[in-house]
């Protein structure tokens, strides 16, 4: 009964309440011999299991000083323990598990124990952990196989990214392990072939690898889980299988349950899967794939998501839920920037502003998704801009011009506009304005900036940076930045240093995003405002639920 309720607070990774279980069995008057050797010895192995060495080596301790003789196994294993804190040979390693491998009652669960140890408390590599298995294979009987249970544990530890090892161990001879009738009984989980998908999804995966992930599932009667799903999705994103991924997704969202649909993990690894495919050409042509037909639109999926956070919440969407987190949000609005999907973006801000419980609130990340995806639009679109302005061309089509307003300035100012530290100002001043308009915001001549003293010039980089930083703020009068709970321009680019977990107040960006859709309308008789009040309209419609 100790060891149950010990195994239950080891469960719970509280080793501490463990040990004190265990402790109160032992000084106890109730246990007879043979369960008191029984409670140490599962004891032990539960703590090492668990990583508490310490624990594991007191218990250890006292359970030699009553008399008690530990089984080979456990010898073993707290042997190496002991060489491994003294940084000994591996040849020394190996010989004192060789002596321990020559006795029949160390077995295959034994053996996951010790390389359990070997992995996590001494960080093995896998070439000493195949010259383990390989010792222990040559004292067992010829025909001898190892289990799934160990193959399967073996291809979790290869480091990410080492294909080698996992192929390895895949194409091992391994058979169920029969039933220890001492142990109890349990039914196999997917968790082992989880985080093996999740190893090799950080590698170039093949296709024989997922096969044999799959068929021993299936030999196994394993049911899949979501995070295998999400594994399984990120797996096939890995080997740039993107239709398979978006028809894994799909599945999901229509066999969703009460209690099962993705959460923000799923949402997270799509929402990247269609930023690379719709936003980066150099990506496609650099992994020869294309868009596939199935592949949501980002509009969809973002509808998806807050689907799923109202079935979890019952339609009360600033509690919080699995659904949604602020990583999946922040992702979902880069892709919508990148796609220049001004109105979308518009809609995923409005969240942290109506429900920052359930969706965080805004920080410095999010102001540098939306400020740095127009500045890259910005960036990208000059060179033409400038190419417009020196032939006397008419550059009104390009966004960036209308954007800037800079049809106001005289033609021999509009050239002077350069992409320096006083855009970023002109973005955070757009933001301050509650009306919509494409009048031309000017900025600060940082260049006219008086020079630092020397003496400022001296001491560790960063500090120079952030004195830097705080004059130029202060030379074009940036606090009143702060006052409307906006970061400074010094503070955007990170040459000032923002305290961690720092929010600012989301109306600013809804402004600045609600210029970049008027700047993208064709130009009409209509009023600029209904206009863009429709853009969002039909983006809320396609992406939210009424607020």
């Amino acid at each position: 009964m100790s060891g149950k309720r010990a195994g239950e607070k080891l469960a719970d990774q509280n080793t501490s309440a463990a040990a004190a279980i265990v402790y109160q069995a032992l000084d106890g008057t109730t246990l007879d011999n043979p369960s008191r050797f029984r409670l140490y010895e599962r004891s032990v192995s539960s703590f090492l299991r668990h990583g508490d060495v310490m624990k594991a080596a007191m218990l250890y301790s006292r359970m030699t000083r009553e008399g008690y003789i530990p089984s080979i196994p456990l010898r073993v294993q707290m042997h190496i323990v002991k060489l491994a804190e003294l940084s000994v040979p591996e040849d020394t390693l190996l010989n004192v598990m060789r002596e321990g491998f020559a006795q029949q009652t160390f077995d295959e669960v034994a053996l996951r124990d010790l390389l359990r140890i070997l992995v996590e408390q001494v960080e093995a590599s896998p070439t000493f952990l195949r010259q383990v298995v390989e010792n222990f294979l040559r004292t067992r009987e010829a025909g001898y196989t190892l289990s799934n249970d160990t193959t399967t544990y073996l291809m979790g530890t290869a480091p990410k990214g080492d294909e080698e090892s996992v192929k390895y161990w895949s194409a091992y001879p391994s058979a169920p392990l029969p039933p220890d009738p001492e142990q109890p009984s349990y039914k196999p989980t997917a968790s082992a072939y989880t985080s093996l998908l999740r190893n090799l999804a950080a590698t170039k995966p093949t296709l024989s690898l997922y096969k044999w992930t799959i068929e021993r599932m299936q030999a196994e009667n394993i049911t899949p889980d979501l995070p295998f799903f999400n594994a399984l999705i990120a797996y096939e994103v890995g080997r740039y299988n993107f239709e398979v991924a978006f028809s894994i997704y799909r599945l999901l969202m229509e066999m969703r349950t009460s209690t099962d649909k993705p959460q923000a993990h799923t949402f997270s690894t799509i929402f990247r899967a269609i930023h690379r495919l719709s936003c980066s050409h150099r990506y496609r042509r650099l992994h020869r794939v294309r868009i596939p037909e199935n592949m949501p639109s980002p509009r969809a999926v973002f509808r998806d998501m807050l689907t799923c956070h109202l079935e979890h919440t019952h339609h009360r969407p600033d509690k919080p839920s699995p659904s949604v987190d602020r990583i999946c949000t922040h992702k979902a609005l880069r892709t919508f920037m990148a796609r220049r999907d001004y109105a979308a973006a518009y809609t995923v801000v409005r969240t942290f502003r109506l429900f920052p419980t359930a969706f965080g609130p805004a920080g410095l990340p999010t102001y540098r998704i939306v400020l740095g995806g127009l500045l890259g639009r910005m960036e990208t679109e000059y060179p033409l801009l400038t190419a417009r302005l020196t032939t006397s061309l008419e550059p009104d089509s390009i966004w960036t011009y209308r954007f800037l307003g800079m049809a106001q300035l005289p033609l021999v100012q509009r050239s002077a506009v350069a992409l320096d530290l006083g855009m970023v100002y002109r973005l955070l001043q757009a933001g301050t304005d509650p009306r919509l308009s494409l009048d031309f915001v000017p900025a600060p001549d940082y260049a006219r900036a008086p020079p630092a003293p020397e003496e400022e010039l001296v001491g560790q980089l960063d500090d120079i940076v952030a004195r830097e930083g705080e004059r130029l703020d202060q030379f074009a009068g940036a606090a009143r930045f702060r006052e409307l709970g906006m970061p400074t321009p010094a503070e955007f680019m990170r040459m000032r240093p923002v305290p961690e977990g720092t929010s600012y107040e989301v109306a600013p960006l809804e402004r600045i995003l609600r210029r970049a859709i008027a700047a993208s309308l064709p130009r009409t008789g209509e009023p600029l405002e209904e206009q863009v009040s429709k853009e969002i309209v039909e983006a809320k419609e396609e992406m939210a639920f009424q607020w």
